[in-house]
């Protein structure tokens, strides 16, 4: 049998463990401990399920369609408090509907200062600095409290997305869900096309 003495030790051990500051984190800094506070974040997963569109209807449900450059991201919180990344885009090129010198995209995700929310890359659109897009967007907000804080949604989350970036140098762009493909010289006539037959 294993001493009372040994027993007593190992759970007065884990007892003062268990009692160390978890906000503080100790930091040897020119011979002298200093205790850094730590940032505590809740990160969250969520799954991203969307219906598959084809070029009719990814162009149909579009308000407008642009050829631009990324010039910024900004993330904040959205009514529910969830991290959410806004993108300012600098319209080249409108295909389709109206859009003024710069739109704002939102996009679900992101990492504040007390949040972080991971979403399936597969299924989000992915923007970077100074990349050229050509974007389908959405105007439609619902009654959503805050749909007066930002400018549009990407139809059919990556469907919608097409970056230039890797694609300049072929005849076609694909979208970033790899599931659709318009031809780069007659990228108009396929969107007026694909109009026609709404």
């Amino acid at each position: 049998m294993k001493s009372p003495y040994i027993i007593l030790g190992s759970l007065l051990f884990l007892f003062l463990s268990a009692c160390t500051n978890s906000n503080t984190e100790a930091s040897l800094s020119n011979g002298t401990m200093t205790n850094l506070p730590t940032t505590v974040k809740t990160v969250v997963y969520s799954e991203v399920q969307f219906i598959h569109l084809d070029k009719n209807q990814l162009v149909n449900e579009a308000d407008a369609i642009v050829k631009g450059r990324v010039l910024s991201q900004e993330v904040q919180k959205n009514f529910e408090g969830f991290p959410v990344t806004d993108t300012t885009i600098q319209v080249q090129t409108v295909f389709k509907g109206e859009a003024g010198e710069t739109v704002e995209v939102r996009v679900d995700g992101g990492e504040t200062d007390d949040m972080i929310l991971v979403l399936d890359e597969d299924y989000i659109p992915k923007f970077e600095i100074d990349e050229e897009v050509i974007v389908f967007l959405s105007a439609d907000k619902g009654d959503r409290p805050d749909k007066n804080d930002f400018g549009y949604y990407v139809v059919g989350q990556s469907q919608g997305n097409f970056s230039l970036k890797n694609n300049l140098q072929n005849e076609s762009i694909e979208n970033d869900a790899k599931t659709l493909k318009f031809e780069l010289n007659n990228f108009q006539e396929e969107i007026n096309q694909a109009a026609s037959i709404n």
